[in-house]
């Protein structure tokens, strides 16, 4: 009995690693190493109506029962970049590094609030433990705040035309993910959170 509720223990945590690591087709996770490029952007168009630019990204989780007992759930949370829900129309766009730049910048403040994520996590992973709807929330509340940081960057950029504003928000994206380096998705590291 006990050898066949070890056997079951160690299926699904091989199951919960295993579920964390696969990208579907299209999708591209955050790398400071693996910047986005025109052929990360699936979807092509020539349509009037349509922004020239538009990115899609999905901050997600696959946090499970026993994860409360972990001291590192970075590899539990992605920041995906959709390239089959995002386009770049080449023909309405003059500078197209410039515009995948812009691109990766908001990439970036994804991957900013998926380290906070992290954070809020492991800092209440206790609670975890009386159910998942804390997770929930909290992927609910770090969506919305990128929902309004993207906006912000997009009014005060003039959605990547004003250059001096790119440069202060590229800096400041900079620090912050620096701060929040030990939250990035490939450290496996022990995360000891200060007080």
């Amino acid at each position: 009995m006990k050898r066949i509720f070890l056997g079951i223990i160690i299926s699904i945590v091989c199951l919960n690693l295993s579920f964390g690591q696969e990208l579907q087709d299209g999708q591209k996770r955050w790398s400071s190493s693996s910047k986005l490029t025109i052929n990360d952007f699936k979807i092509k168009i020539s349509d009037q109506n349509n922004d020239a630019v538009y990115s899609q990204f999905m901050i997600s989780h696959s946090i499970g029962g026993f994860d409360f007992m972990k001291r590192n759930l970075n590899q539990k949370i992605g920041n995906l970049f959709l390239g089959n829900a995002s386009w770049i129309d080449t023909t309405k766009v003059e500078s197209i590094e410039k515009q995948i730049d812009f691109q990766q910048m908001q990439f970036d403040l994804a991957e900013i609030q998926a380290r906070k994520f992290r954070k809020r996590i492991l800092k209440d992973k206790r609670e975890i433990s009386k159910g998942f709807d804390i997770v929930n929330k909290i992927n609910n509340e770090t969506i919305a705040e990128f929902s309004v940081i993207r906006l912000k960057l997009m009014r005060e950029t003039e959605s990547g035309r004003n250059e001096k504003k790119v440069a202060e928000w590229k800096e400041k994206i900079e620090s912050e993910l620096k701060e929040l380096n030990e939250f990035r998705f490939e450290n496996k590291k022990k995360i000891k959170l200060k007080k």
